[in-house]
């Protein structure tokens, strides 16, 4: 994954490159045919550009670049057919609506790299990860084996022998080289302030073809906003504004919508440490999940709702939290990050028709390998909470054969799992989160509980001579629960 992104990032780098030396240089030679010749000579794709746009007489110099459009290469790219003689290439792989790159040439000439704007419009992304782990983009980002009729110069066998001199030189140089230095904010030679860097209404589509899953990020809105950045001078010179707003959505084998979250984040963040100007490893977020977001599937639930035997053996039903639950409101929350962990520095609490589930402060989940430890609480619907307790007095009732108290001895067996006559059912998820650990935070009464002070006497007869013979909790399953 982490290859995907570098490369995505190469050729986008290689395009915003491109361009800026548009704006510096002259703007006569830079056409599409050219920046579809650039781009089909650098990496393995099939590419278009439907226009591009130059200005190089206004304080704010721009360029932009319309219906940038990368596909699979084939014979037209790899003989460098002529775009008038080309026939459309159909869905595109990767696209781009519109990038545009606004910057200030007086500023490079006073050793500042003012770049105003970097902006990809409507980027359009289709991933797909197949059964051996490999997926369809690799490909696109190799250097090409043909470039306009001709073996591509750079994978010839004396391209390849003098690249192998040139490393074993530069290994060699190494071994008397001290150790090469972390990057470091004080080695950028000019000072740099940027208006806006991202992309707006991005779609990016994920499928994991062995499970069928899909994963579609719709409205994707990122931006790094009012950059200021001085190596020299990090304590006065070191911000970042970053905006992140995404519609997420999982879809499963059924096609249907399992969950969708709608996330808008921010942050104000110091990219570097000032003392030393290493880039900052832990950075922090305000996070708001939107209303209308929703959750259905999750694994950990499933657990509770079915196959925890403590609840069973309460009957306690909590079908319910197998089914959609909607966020009634607007929610917000602080996250840190640091090396792909997410943890949470607060205990958001997210209420829906279904349940209101806590998140415990200090939960994690790394998204770069699915595992995660989190601490919830979950308060159940009201109405649905008071049937099922009801389901369980009924039972002990039945088992008891009305002696005692059959909210007593109920309150006796679920303890703390009932608060404000709703069920609380505090809980823990660890691992991985499609096949979680997942274990209770209370206990529910055992035998000896039940055996106890007043409820002892209460249980009289056949009832009593039945607990005798059965060891342990079975003594719950022999009366139903």
């Amino acid at each position: 994954m982490k290859k995907i992104i570098y490369g995505v990032g190469g050729f986008f780098g290689l395009l915003i490159a491109i361009l800026i030396l548009a704006l510096v240089f002259a703007g006569s030679f830079i056409t599409k045919e050219f920046l579809v010749t650039q781009i089909e000579s650098a990496i393995n794709v099939r590419a278009n550009v439907e226009k591009v746009n130059i200005n190089l007489f206004s304080a704010l110099s721009s360029v932009e670049v319309e219906g940038v459009q990368l596909n699979y290469r084939d014979s037209v790219a790899d003989k460098g057919t002529p775009l008038a003689e080309r026939k459309s290439m159909g869905n595109a792989v990767i696209s781009i609506g519109k990038a545009d790159v606004k910057l200030s040439l007086i500023g490079l000439l006073q050793k500042k790299f003012e770049v105003k704007k970097i902006l990809l419009s409507e980027p359009k992304v289709s991933f797909i990860m197949f059964e051996n782990g490999s997926n369809n983009l690799t490909s696109l980002f190799k250097a090409p084996a043909t470039v306009n009729g001709e073996p591509n110069p750079a994978l010839s066998p004396e391209a390849i022998a003098e690249r192998k001199k040139e490393a074993e030189e530069e290994r060699q140089a190494a071994k008397d080289a001290p150790p090469a230095e972390p990057f470091s904010a004080k080695d950028i030679p000019v000072a740099i302030g940027m208006g806006v860097v991202g992309a707006e209404k991005g779609d990016i589509q994920v499928t994991m073809k062995k499970s069928g899953q899909v994963i579609q990020i719709k409205n994707l809105d990122f931006k790094l906003t009012d950059i200021d950045i001085d190596g020299a001078d990090l304590a006065s010179h070191n911000h970042v504004g970053v905006e992140f707003r995404a519609d997420i959505s999982l879809i499963g084998k059924n096609k249907e919508e399992a969950s969708r979250f709608l996330l808008d984040t921010n942050g104000d963040l110091q990219p570097f440490v000032v003392e030393s100007g290493l880039v900052n490893p832990l950075v922090f977020y305000n996070v708001t999940m939107k209303e209308d977001s929703f959750m259905s599937g999750f694994a950990a639930f499933d657990a509770i709702a079915g196959e925890l035997p403590l609840l069973n053996q309460a009957g306690l039903k909590l079908d319910k939290l197998k089914e959609k639950a909607i966020l009634e409101k607007d929610v917000s929350f602080k996250i840190s990050y640091s090396d792909g962990k997410i943890t949470f520095l607060d205990e958001p609490l997210f209420p829906s028709k279904n349940y209101d589930l806590q998140i415990v402060k200090g939960s994690f989940l790394v998204i770069t390998n699915n595992t995660h430890e989190m601490k919830m609480g979950m308060l159940y619907d009201k109405e649905e909470s008071k049937k099922s307790i009801a389901g369980v007095d009924s039972k002990i009732a039945e088992a008891t054969k009305g002696q005692g108290d059959p909210k007593e001895l109920r309150n006796k067996i679920l303890g703390s799992l009932i608060k404000d006559d709703r069920l609380n059912i505090p809980f823990k998820t660890s691992g991985d989160i499609k096949n979680p650990t997942v274990t209770l935070g209370v206990e529910i009464g055992s035998l000896s509980d039940l055996l106890g002070g007043a409820i002892k006497g209460a249980i009289k007869g056949k009832i009593g001579e039945e607990l005798k013979k059965i060891p342990g909790g079975d003594a719950l399953k022999k009366f139903g629960f």
